[in-house]
């Protein structure tokens, strides 16, 4: 397993080394700890350093980005994990997409909002970008309870709850599969929920002459999606058990956004973990609107899936 983890210095990229300690990785994983000095291009490849002669204060950003890096580097070493760092200069979502297709990351580790990002932002634009682009995980990481200390060090954090949200999808079959890989901490409480909403929007469709018909055929539907539900979200929570994990199955009604957001109030996960897309998900669309909407208003720390199940993303034990 390969993990990309992009710290630019904020208060939220020290939380993500602290994500990926508290992930639990194998040992034997490879963590590559990037940043990226932003830098922009003009026509011709010239740079403002360029311009002004400026090489001697590049090579003080230089240093100052290696001694940002020694930190994590050294956290993540002391796991026994496989950990090397780079620095990169230029367009910093551009730098990290391209890393991360070169690297065949399984998973990039990220805070939500950077160093540049006004407070007002729930969601920074690298971070946007990334998942919108990324074709692989992606682990948009915000302060939990579980992270209360910025200033702790990785070893101090836990997860205690997760969030999966799932509707049968090859999608959430991927997200399912990544947290079976990894040694989550065994107090660690798998919440498996499933929203439903189609029976609402064939209520709107259905012709209204017959209203008795209408209303048993929506009925009958209503039941037919429950049962099915539950099939879902019991199956991918025998499986968490089958593991050792308390797991627990939620069917909710409403819109599929709406419903993860209020599990998320309700549960207080420390990471809400989705598909990329789901069921109703277009194929040629680089990002679902739920799995979008989640990003941005979540309180936590969000995984996004990209690609269909892979053993690039399972972890051996």
């Amino acid at each position: 397993m390969k993990i990309l983890l992009v710290i630019d210095g904020s208060s939220y990229s020290r939380m993500a080394t602290s994500m990926v300690w508290a992930l639990r990785p194998a040992r034997d994983t490879a963590v590559t700890v990037m940043t990226v000095v932003p830098e922009h291009i003009f026509l011709g490849g010239i740079t403002l350093g360029k311009l002004r002669g400026a090489q001697e204060r590049r090579e003080v950003q230089q240093q100052k980005a290696l001694e940002l890096l020694q930190q994590s580097v050294k956290a993540l070493g002391d796991a026994r994990l496989k950990v090397d760092s780079l620095v990169r200069w230029g367009n910093p979502a551009e730098e990290i997409l391209k890393e991360s297709d070169k690297n065949g990351a399984s998973l990039v580790v990220m805070g939500a909002r950077g160093v540049a990002d006004p407070l007002s932002f729930r969601l920074g634009s690298v971070a946007q970008t990334v998942m919108k682009y990324a074709k692989t995980g992606v682990l948009l990481v915000r302060e939990t309870s579980s992270v209360q200390n910025r200033k702790a060090t990785p070893r101090k954090t836990g997860l205690n709850r997760v969030v999966l949200a799932t509707d049968g999808s090859r999608y959430s079959e991927t997200v399912a599969q990544f947290l079976l890989g990894l040694p989550l901490p065994r107090q660690c409480e798998v919440i498996v929920i499933t929203a439903l909403q189609s029976h609402l929007a064939a209520l709107l469709k259905t012709p209204t002459l017959d209203f008795q018909t209408n209303q048993e055929l929506i009925a009958q539907l209503q039941a037919s999606e429950d049962g099915e539900a539950r099939k879902i979200t019991d199956m991918v929570g025998k499986q968490f058990q089958l593991k050792g994990y308390r797991a627990a199955s939620v069917v909710m009604r409403g819109g599929a956004a709406e419903c993860i957001l209020a599990a998320a109030r309700e549960y207080n996960p420390d990471i809400i973990a989705l598909g990329r897309r789901g069921l109703t998900g277009i194929e040629s669309l680089l990002m679902g609107s739920v799995a979008e909407r989640i990003a941005r208003y979540a309180n936590c720390s969000v995984l996004i899936g990209h690609n269909p199940v892979s053993k690039t993303l399972v972890v051996e034990n």
